[in-house]
Parts: C-alpha cells; structure tokens; sequence
C-alpha cells in the first residue's frame, strides 16, 4: 500500500498565492472522500485545516491523427493462411475422384487398306499356253529349216521358254510368270556353257545361279513392274547371295582343288581370287557394323 505525500507548506520566501502552484495543486474536499475507503481518508471535523495530495501533472494531450478514422462496423473474423473466402467446403469437396479404369483399345483399327491389286484368274494357265505356242513355233522353224541342235543346239528348248515366261510375266502376267521364267532362264544359260565347253563340274557350285539366283532374277523384274520397293530389295538380296554362293565355290573348287583341271587365270588368278573373297568379307563387315550402330 502506498502513502500519499503531502503537500510541502510554503517557505516564507515564497509567495502563498502563486499562481503556478495552486495550477499544480488539486484541492480534494472532504465530501468527496467520505465515501472512500479508508486507506484514503475520513471524515474529519470542520475546523481542521483540509490536506491537499499532489498530484501529478496532466499529461500531454495525444498527437492529433491525420488520417481519417473509418467507422467501427462488425468485426470480420480472421481468415486462415492459404484459404480464400469462399463458401463453407465440405468433405466431398476435398476428396479425389476415383481414377478411372483404362479403356480397352477398339478392336479394329481405323485404317484405310490399300486397293487390292487386280489378279487374272487363269495367269498361269495363260503363260504356260503361251510358252506351249512359242516352243513349238521354235520347233516347227528348226524342222523346216533343217538346222541339225542334236549337239550343241538342245540347250534352246529350255532357254526360250524361259525368256518367254519371262517376258509375259513382265507385261501382263506377274510373278505366276517371271519367278518360273528367271529359273528357267538361269538353269538354260548354265546348260548352255556346259554343254559348248565341255565343263559339267561347274555344277558343283553353278546350281547358286539357279535358286536362289533365278529366284531374284524373277522378283527383281516383277518389283520393277510393280514399282514394290520390299521385292526389289529381296530380289536384289536373293541375286547377291547367289553370287557369293557361286564366287566361295569358283575359288574352293577351281582354284584350290581344281576339279575342272582348266587354268581360268593362271598362278595370279589363283592368288586373287582368295584375295577378293577377303576383300568382300570386310565390306560385308563394316556395312554390318554400320547398320548395327545406326539401329
């Protein structure tokens, strides 16, 4: 509990009715402390001399504001960090949809097939017909002209039909034709430098000319006809391995066991045929390689 102090008397130097001290000066009648607890004051008799308290100075009026004071309205509760004022969410609201199942692909594709290429019924028919009438034609024209092919000539009757089939499959009829023609064409030649050279051992490796080789002669054309770059290249692949076919056995058979007993190029040709085995060996390689890297 704290004490009021007193109010000091005046000196005698200084003057009772200064008007600055009776400014600082608060006069508390007793009226107004009878109410009061007593710690306070009390009544006290009327002819006691009335205690002043000091009080301390009035403060400083506040600082006027410049801005001007909006009208208190109903307070607005404080909305939480990251939320925005929009209406009351409920629960569903936040759940996630429940993903949806994969859909199967349809059965068929939409895609537009490419016409099919018309086909001649009877093709093969039509080009054997063909050939029947071209050989005998051929025969009949040896017969009338007396030309004796007992010996070296025989080899015509399988050449031509095979040039035929090759022609009309060509022009009209399609590969009914040109794959039987380019086999019968190749098996012709063959017999042909057989027959005039007297080298029968050459089928020991001569048959690659054959099949595959007259295989991808009849392809090749046909891919041509069609303008089918996939048969061209397999045609062109069948006519390449028939040729390596017919090349290793030349230099096995030739050139290192000499079945034929013929010299085809002398001391040098047998050393450069090994050679240029080698040599398409590597290219085949590195092509190889460089088809591996590029995939």
């Amino acid at each position: 509990m704290t004490k009021r102090k007193r109010a000091p008397k005046p000196g005698p130097d200084e003057s009772a009715d200064d008007a600055s001290v009776k400014d600082d000066m608060v006069h508390v009648a007793p009226d107004l402390l009878s109410g009061s607890p007593d710690i306070f004051a009390s009544k006290k008799p009327s002819g006691e001399e009335t205690e002043t308290a000091e009080t301390p100075m009035a403060a400083e009026p506040p600082e006027t504001v410049s801005e001007p004071i909006e009208p208190e309205g109903p307070a607005a509760e404080p909305t939480q960090a990251g939320t925005t004022m929009t209406p009351e969410a409920t629960p569903e609201d936040f759940a996630q949809p429940a993903p949806q199942p994969p859909t199967a692909p349809p059965p068929y594709v939409d895609a537009v097939p490419y016409p099919p290429r018309p086909r001649r019924t009877g093709g093969s028919s039509a080009a054997l017909g063909i050939v029947l009438v071209v050989v005998g034609l051929f025969a009949l024209l040896v017969v009338i002209s007396g030309v004796d092919l007992t010996e070296n000539g025989w080899p015509l009757f399988i050449l031509i039909p095979g040039l035929t089939l090759l022609v009309v499959g060509f022009i009209s009829f399609g590969s009914v034709a040109t794959i039987p023609g380019g086999i019968v064409t190749m098996l012709g030649l063959v017999l042909a430098y057989a027959n005039s050279t007297g080298d029968w051992p050459i089928w020991a490796y001569a048959w690659a000319l054959v099949v595959p080789g007259g295989i991808g002669l009849g392809m090749y054309l046909q891919a041509l006809r069609d303008r089918d770059l996939h048969a061209l290249r397999t045609g062109r692949t069948l006519m390449f391995i028939a040729a390596m076919i017919f090349l290793i056995g030349f230099v096995v058979f030739e050139s290192i066991l000499g079945i034929s007993g013929r010299d085809y190029f002398g001391p040098a040709g047998k050393a450069a045929l090994p050679g240029l085995l080698i040599i398409v060996g590597i290219i085949l390689f590195v092509r190889s390689l460089q088809k591996s890297r590029q995939g």
